[in-house]
């Protein structure tokens, strides 16, 4: 397992909100390294970007600039050793199928709570190890 210290995390939401409740849950699950974006041509900036220790990134599908799924699609050619999670308020089936073939590591409705980030981390954890 990758040590916690050493990951850094990209949390890309509009909504402020939103982004510091993600970030106190990743903080409580051991994540201190936590990089934000508040639409999604600052989260392709980071994605394309030169930190090494980006492996995690949790996309808002409902951002100004890109959608997190135009944003996971370019960036997964950009960053293939990150893993994305797609958030959304919206669960619809066409939404999650849509994320999981653009290669989505998993999804979250919102609101987050702190098992189902916890479970998403611990699938992460179990195969970045």
């Amino acid at each position: 397992m990758a040590d916690k210290n050493h990951i850094s995390v990209l949390i890309a939401d509009d909504e402020s909100a939103m982004r510091n409740l993600l970030a106190a849950v990743l903080k409580s699950c051991g994540y201190a390294n936590l990089v934000h974006a508040a639409n999604g041509q600052q989260a392709m900036d980071l994605l394309r970007g030169t930190d090494p220790s980006l492996k995690l990134a949790f996309l808002d599908i409902d951002m100004p600039g890109f959608s997190g799924l135009e944003v996971l699609e370019l960036a997964r050619q950009a960053r293939p050793d990150c893993a994305y999670v797609i958030v959304s308020g919206h669960s619809g089936i066409d939404n999650v199928i849509s994320a999981m073939n653009r290669g989505a590591a998993g999804f979250v409705v919102k609101p987050y709570t702190p098992q189902k980030i916890a479970d998403v981390l611990a699938k992460f954890e179990r195969e970045a190890s």
